[in-house]
């Protein structure tokens, strides 16, 4: 079985509404999908996804980078032999691990195929049918904010995400209204996405603490690691890493350092579905949990990310996985809705959805 070829879809499909976190604005899918076939000619589907203001590089890098680099690099290789397949990446180009995540899931979904079982098979086997969704709420004032996130309770929804880091006292003023208004039994967790200076971080999670949060995430940038660990060390509430990981290496150092108690693992960050069991594992042996994190996937990622949580010990309660219902349309015949706050596992082989060509085409765009 080997890949006979690949090609690197750039889409453009429309959120719903904009979605607004600490570094910038979302408007639109900013992804490239990976269609890969195999000498039986079998279809494969891979989603590459990026932001440039949180990952420094865009869709078109994202492009160029499969176009030129990665899918030259995997012609000829067999699609169930994933760790040859990386290697094959990283000897191509270093990094660039969104990239890399479109190859890596279109791989899987062949290999599935052609195994006649779901991917999460391959991966280790199902642990449970359903995922359990959060409901988010963006940087909102305070009233939108308790709105919405009592009307993600009434969708179904039993956690609720605030993103914040906007600023230290307007952002505690919005957590305590969201608090009040779905009552001490829900988790609230909190997501800074490194808008925080140490200072700020300081006194803004002293004013949020008494609320009672799942956890903070990555409110200061990325590289700084010793002010994660200070900030872990005197709060209560658990700090939980984002932009300050991306693979294996940087998790064990995260958490040898102080700075993690919790691990957020982004299936389209992390490189795939194998990068990111290898991460899973890593925090295992530490005994840090993790949760699985989202990048606002088309249907494709999102199928990904659900075969990862379900076949995957060490990733704990509700996912933050439900691009599909954020975007206008999407490129799958049968998009994933949630049911009762949850999404349902596929069981079918490969990924289990059905991309639809047309829209695929509809909804691409030139580089």
């Amino acid at each position: 079985m080997n890949i006979v070829d690949a090609e690197a879809i750039p889409i453009r499909i429309a959120l719903k509404q904009p979605f607004r976190i600490a570094v910038g604005t979302i408007t639109h899918t900013n992804h490239v999908l990976v269609r890969m076939t195999d000498d039986a000619g079998r279809v494969g589907w891979g989603e590459a996804v990026t932001f440039h203001a949180v990952y420094g590089y865009d869709q078109r890098t994202l492009y160029q980078v499969l176009t030129d680099h990665l899918i030259p690099a995997v012609r000829g290789l067999d699609p169930r032999n994933i760790v040859q397949i990386h290697r094959a990446m990283d000897r191509a180009i270093p990094r660039n691990l969104m990239a890399k995540t479109g190859i890596d899931i279109a791989a899987y979904d062949l290999a599935a195929q052609a195994a006649g079982q779901p991917v999460h098979v391959l991966c280790g086997g199902k642990r449970l049918d359903r995922v359990p969704q959060i409901g988010v709420v963006g940087i909102v004032p305070e009233a939108e904010a308790a709105d919405s996130a009592v009307r993600q309770l009434e969708a179904g929804y039993r956690t609720v995400k605030m993103k914040i880091g906007h600023d230290a006292a307007e952002d505690a003023a919005r957590v305590k209204a969201v608090r009040g208004a779905v009552g001490d039994e829900v988790p609230i967790r909190v997501d800074g996405n490194c808008g925080y200076a140490r200072a700020e971080a300081l006194r803004a999670f002293r004013l949020m603490e008494n609320t009672d949060l799942e956890w903070i995430e990555q409110p200061l940038p990325g590289w700084d690691l010793e002010g994660m660990a200070e900030l872990a060390a005197r709060l209560d509430t658990p700090v939980a890493v984002d932009e300050s990981m991306y693979t294996s290496e940087d998790a064990f150092r995260c958490i040898t350092s102080g700075a993690a108690d919790v691990v957020n693992i982004k299936v389209a960050k992390c490189g795939g579905i194998h990068r990111s069991q290898k991460i899973a594992a890593t925090c295992e042996a530490a005994g840090v949990p993790c949760f699985l994190g989202g990048c606002i996937e088309t249907s494709v990622g999102t199928a990904a990310a659900l075969h990862f949580y379900a076949a995957t010990s060490n990733v704990i309660r509700a996912a933050e996985i439900h691009g599909s219902p954020h975007y206008v349309d999407d490129i799958a015949g049968r998009p994933f809705t949630a049911e009762e706050g949850s999404l349902v596992v596929p069981d079918t082989p490969g990924l289990g959805i059905e991309v639809d060509e047309d829209k695929v085409n509809a909804y691409r765009i030139a580089y």
